[in-house]
């Protein structure tokens, strides 16, 4: 059966829900082939899909986030030049110059947020589907829809059966406020409601006098519901309990969404600059969330909880695996530099010349540096060239995280400035 009336149909999210729709649709109609009628594990499949199909941009924004830790102690160095000038030609010099380091690495400011500006539609419509999961898949729509033909006969109304349920979620409330007028006979919006139903809603509706005659019929679907959404001895379609094991849901939440954030940032070591409120806020953010988001699992059906670690654990092993490629495969000094020779050519298109005179000097330094180690040579160098030669070659200096990077690279060269730093 074809449900298009409570998908969701806004202009940008409505197609994407409906695509992500087809994909659980797809799912549930090859378990079904082999006897498999269960929305847990579909949640669990389909997270995993649309998680899969989003590794091209996870991968984006990780590369942005390595060319970031090399940028890092630059940018840095000009908040500091400027930390307390306040005044606008203070500002503009201290944007233009960050502006310029950016162009040096050939890398947009933008570039670490398209990833996640593409993400997050993706992530809203993936909520629409997983919240009303009978008005995307045909096949869970029938199993309520001829209950729902039986009580609208038998004269219930959608908010009158909306006030069974012990809390709403915008299915319910979209449902009530659409069944009015000429589509308040329509079965689609008690579907709905029927979808939204845990054990206590379904006993609740059994005990009314008024459906006594239906009580075989929702009995019957009542137990249909239940063997589609039972999942490891819970209903997927109840809120989680302190008094069930159904705890174990967001404390698993917490539990995988902590680990996830720490493996995600274990493969972007950052120099963290204790005076900045952002990189404090976020910090702050990363320990709080997880314990958030364990309490919201408190407030929504089981199955949203189950997508949540379900994207967790793949999160998790997604971090893994991208952070191998980076450290094992990629070589970042390389990839800047590629990186950098390749914004010089799209800026020269454009006929603006770019000055690479602070690359020229790194590798100057470098092989300056190699001469006078190799051959005994003494040169006279500046003061601040003699520090970064010392520091270079004193093993006590710490990396602060960033240990691949090779000696006279440019990632390596970029670390020095956070190094010569006198508080650091």
């Amino acid at each position: 059966m074809s449900v298009i009336l409570t998908t969701y149909q806004g202009a940008i999210l409505g197609p994407i829900a409906k695509l992500l729709g087809t994909i659980l649709e797809g799912i549930y109609h090859l378990l079904s082939m082999v006897g498999i009628e269960n929305t847990g594990i579909c949640l669990i499949l389909f997270t995993f899909i649309v998680n899969a199909l989003m590794i091209p941009l996870q991968i984006k924004q990780q590369k942005f986030a390595k060319m970031s830790a090399v940028m890092n102690p630059e940018l840095q160095a000009i908040q500091k030049k400027y930390k307390n000038k306040k005044d606008q030609e203070s500002q503009q010099k201290m944007s233009m110059e960050t502006q310029e380091v950016y162009k040096k690495y050939g890398v947009s400011p933008a570039a670490g947020c398209l990833p996640l500006l593409i993400t997050l539609p993706i992530l809203f419509a993936l909520y629409r589907v997983i919240y009303n999961v009978p008005a995307y898949v045909g096949q869970v729509y029938d199993i309520y829809a001829g209950l729902a033909e039986q009580l609208k006969n038998a004269g219930a109304s959608v908010k009158e059966l909306s006030k069974l349920l012990s809390s709403n979620t915008y299915v319910v409330t979209d449902a009530v406020k659409n069944a009015t007028g000429k589509h308040a006979g329509d079965i689609n919006y008690y579907v709905d409601i029927l979808g939204q139903y845990g054990s206590d809603a379904w006993d609740k509706l059994a005990s009314k006098d008024k459906y006594s005659s239906l009580a075989s019929e929702i009995a019957k679907v009542k137990d249909q519901s239940t063997h589609i959404n039972y999942f490891l001895g819970l209903n997927i379609a109840n809120t989680p309990s302190f008094k069930s094991i159904s705890v174990i849901i967001p404390i698993l939440s917490v539990i995988t969404q902590w680990i996830s954030t720490k493996v995600s940032m274990a493969g972007n070591p950052q120099t963290v600059d204790p005076e900045n409120p952002t990189a404090a806020s976020m910090k702050m953010m990363n320990n709080v969330m997880p314990v958030i988001t364990g309490a919201m699992c408190f407030m929504f059906p089981i199955g949203v909880g189950i997508y949540w670690v379900t994207g967790n654990v793949f999160r998790i092993l997604q971090s893994i695996g991208i952070n191998i490629y980076f450290d094992k495969i990629v070589d970042m000094d390389e990839l800047m530099k590629k990186n950098m020779e390749k914004n010089k050519a799209r800026m020269e298109k454009m006929g603006v010349t770019v000055n690479n005179s602070q690359s020229k000097n790194n590798k100057a330094n470098s092989n300056s540096f190699h001469n006078e180690k190799n051959n005994g040579q003494k040169k006279k160098i500046s003061a601040s060239e003699a520090a970064r030669s010392v520091k270079k070659v004193d093993n006590n200096i710490p990396n602060k995280g960033n240990k691949k990077y090779k000696e006279g690279s440019i990632a390596a060269y970029a670390n020095m400035l956070r190094r010569d730093d006198p508080e650091n």
